[in-house]
């Protein structure tokens, strides 16, 4: 407890560095038009608006589930925090059209790795919006995310982060 309050005091935190996963628009998940994400059920992070249809691991770790309607995925940090990357918002209605995941539970993963495939232009004819959403799950874990919203390139790194408590 010290520790934490010290390390506040000096200004120090810990947290986890994310990278891009896809190349687009970051934007804050509040403004997302999805109750769920915008007011934090499935995590405190971000969204993007992509650009492209490539998904890289925004952290290392190790694939804890896949979607069977291959639209999302976990992925645990070493810190015990999950990620959990979603495309698009009620893509689950697309019932894994257009989406191509390239992992498996249980794969380790790099950071910057490629992961998924998404066809971005069949999602937005579709009528869904196209969002790439990144949250850690974990409240008890999480303080508060550190972001500065702009456009970013895949696998750029350290593009927001996950200051733990």
């Amino acid at each position: 407890m010290f520790q934490k309050r010290l390390s506040r005091m000096l200004g120090v935190s810990h947290s986890v560095a994310v990278a891009a996963p896809v190349s687009g628009r970051l934007i804050p998940l509040r403004e997302v038009k999805d109750e769920v994400f915008s007011r934090g059920f499935m995590g405190e992070g971000v969204a993007i608006d992509p650009s492209d249809g490539y998904v890289v691991a925004p952290i290392s770790g190790k694939v804890t589930h896949v979607i069977d309607t291959k639209h999302a995925l976990v992925i645990e940090h070493s810190t015990g925090l999950q990620f959990l990357i979603h495309i698009g918002i009620d893509t689950v209605d697309l019932k894994g059209e257009g989406f191509l995941v390239l992992v498996k539970a249980g794969d380790t993963l790099l950071e910057g790795q490629v992961i998924m495939k998404f066809d971005l232009h069949n999602i937005r004819k579709a009528g869904y919006p196209a969002f790439v959403l990144i949250t850690a799950i974990g409240e008890r874990l999480i303080d508060y995310v550190e972001c500065e919203y702009r456009e970013v390139h895949m696998a750029e790194p350290d593009v927001f982060r996950i200051v733990l408590k």
